[in-house]
């Protein structure tokens, strides 16, 4: 017998199969590298870099948005909203922290921007994380957390 828990976790890995499938299209991934490459000869080499997580951020939102509507068999519509805009507010910290480590590391060496940035980013991302699931889990017991989600997707394709 299956728990709620486990059903979730179920539902939203089949959501995360099916959605990440838009990732493995070799033409689409094609498409955004050649619009950042324009953009890269435009651009300051800082504000490029500051654009890859916002690439990653909109090739995830199809799945975000499929988990919010399987939530929403399960949770009130508060708690729903509740946990969707946290994570979009923790997803903005990350990015505007990751953009001005960038901006303001611009100058230094590669070696030297990559050490700043994980010495800045590496505790706020295990904060806002730790954050995250701590919030969910106080409202949701059967909270299922994204990388539940990619540990079951890596065990299934096992």
């Amino acid at each position: 017998m299956q728990t709620a828990k486990d059903e979730r976790l179920h539902e939203l890995t089949l959501a995360y199969i099916d959605k990440s499938q838009l990732q493995k299209n070799g033409w689409l991934m094609a498409a955004v590298a050649a619009t950042l490459g324009i953009f890269s000869e435009t651009m300051d080499s800082a504000l490029y870099l500051g654009l890859l997580p916002l690439v990653y951020l909109i090739f995830d939102l199809p799945f975000q948005l499929e988990k919010r509507r399987i939530l929403e068999r399960y949770l009130s519509k508060d708690q729903v909203m509740t946990q969707s805009m946290l994570w979009l507010g923790i997803q903005i910290v990350l990015y505007g922290s990751l953009l001005m480590v960038i901006l303001e590391t611009s100058d230094l060496s590669l070696w030297k921007m990559t050490f700043w940035v994980i010495l800045i980013l590496a505790p706020i991302y295990f904060v806002t994380d730790w954050l995250f699931k701590k919030m969910a889990r106080s409202g949701d017991p059967d909270f299922v957390s994204d990388q539940e989600v990619h540990k079951h997707v890596k065990y299934l394709e096992e």
